[in-house]
Order: C-alpha cells, then structure tokens, then sequence
C-alpha cells in the first residue's frame, strides 16, 4: 500500500479501568472503539506490563555491591537498582533516581524499568521482545475486526539536554516506521542528503500527550488518517548503529575504550 495520510488525523485518547493480570487488552480495546482500516493503534507498555504480570517486587531483590554503589550515586532504592543491572546490556552512568543504559539498541533511563504505575514496591518492566508482542496484538485486532491496522507500544523517555519526557516507539508493527528524505529536494531545490523522518516516535508522541505520565487512565490511543505506509516492514529500520548515532556515538566509543584498556 503506497504512503498514506488524509486530510486531517485525529488523535482519540480511550479511557479505561486499572488493567490486571490476564487481562485481555485487545477485548478491552475492542469494547471501547470500532477500528477501521489505517488505524494506527497505541497502547502503552504499563498496561501490557499490567496483563502479563511483569511488575517485580524489587524490595525483595538482594543487590549487589556494584548495585549497592550505584544507589548512592543516584538515590535509588538498591533493589530497583540491582533489577536495572540485570536487564541491562550497558549502563553508562548514574544521575538523580537515573541511571543512564543501552536495552535492546535504545540508550533509555533505568532499561526502561519504571516505578510509576506500578504497585508500590514493585517495578515495571518492558515486554520480553516488544516488536513481537505488538505483532500479536496487530494480528489479533486483524483476526477479530477483518480490518488492517497498525499498532504502536509506548513508552517514555528523556532526550538530551530537554526537560521531561516525550513517547516513543518501543515496539511497532503494521506500517513502515520511518519516511526517507534522502536523495530529495528541499523547497530550494537543494538534494536532501541525510535527513529520514521517524514517523513510528513522532504518533507515539502524539498518544503519550493524551496517555499522561500519572493517573490518566488511558491505556490506548487511536490515531486515524495518519500518513503512513501500511503493510509489514522491519521495526529494526528505527535503529541506528552505534558508531552513527550523534549522540551515542562519544559514549559507545568512551565505552570500547575502557574495555580495551581494563
């Protein structure tokens, strides 16, 4: 299907009761909005977190001496901490209540674990691989509605040097996440030579506006009239290696010299 938006898109937060283990998210979902071919589907992690019981008790976790360390350098609570170091593949550094990691190719606070909405005492943590999870839910909406649509997990993250949090892609399936602009004219007619647009991040923005970071209650946001491409594309395309990445880049390089020199 060739790339796609109308002439306005709408953006339609749906409300929901707490969600609890086994729940099903696309019943709830389904009971609540009528789909329509192009929808683009946006659920927030915590409430898949929610229904496949993956909050953790962290209090009961015992940390580490490095743990132990790291939560007096960010006034983390050491369990929490030491839950981050397990699910980490790199961490960097600490700030305050932070520590700076890489989880899966994306350099996030705390691998994305968060305490907010989440019992207390307990941590969220993100879907075991959530590209595939929002291809079970893409493919279940299909199997019940006969509709095609696109499916976005959201979570929230820091950008550098820009106070508070925006949305981000954290799994996606169904249409193509991004829209290359390489090798094509600007309104001056120069040639475009790197800029390619995130579409998958900019519609998780857009839901997390209307998600909320607190009590807010809306699991799910659709968005309609979206210019997208629709169909199956790699939700790798969003990444970039880390050599490349202008901001990982002087980390990742800082990061292989410690290790050729320990």
């Amino acid at each position: 299907m060739p790339f796609r938006g109308g002439e306005q898109v709408e953006v339609i937060p749906i409300k929901s009761s707490v969600i609890s283990k086994g729940d099903d998210v696309v019943s709830i979902l389904l009971s609540k909005c009528k789909v329509e071919d192009g929808d683009i589907i946006a659920i927030a992690d915590k409430a898949i977190a929610a229904a496949q019981g993956r909050f953790i008790r962290y209090e009961d976790i015992k940390p580490s001496d490095r743990a132990v360390e790291l939560a007096k350098e960010s006034g983390l609570e050491p369990g929490f901490v030491e839950l981050v170091l397990r699910n980490s593949d790199i961490v960097f550094g600490t700030a305050y209540r932070t520590l700076l990691t890489l989880k899966n190719g994306i350099l996030v606070a705390n691998a994305g674990i968060d305490h907010k909405n989440a019992p207390k005492g307990y941590a969220a943590l993100w879907p075991e691989d959530p590209n595939k999870e929002a291809d079970r839910i893409r493919e279940e909406i299909e199997r019940r509605t006969g509709k095609k649509v696109g499916v976005i997990i959201v979570d929230s993250k820091l950008s550098p040097l820009r106070m508070g949090t925006t949305g981000f892609a954290l799994g996606m399936s169904g249409f193509k996440g991004i829209r290359d602009f390489r090798g094509k004219r600007d309104i001056y007619g120069k040639k475009i030579l790197m800029t390619v647009m995130n579409l998958a991040d900019a519609l998780a923005a857009a839901a997390h506006i209307f998600m909320g970071e607190g009590d807010d209650l809306v699991p799910f946001v659709l968005i309609r009239g979206a210019p997208v491409e629709m169909g199956q594309f790699n939700p790798d395309e969003l990444k970039i290696e880390p050599e490349k990445c202008v901001y990982f880049r002087p980390l990742y390089l800082s990061r292989l010299t410690e290790r050729s020199t320990s």
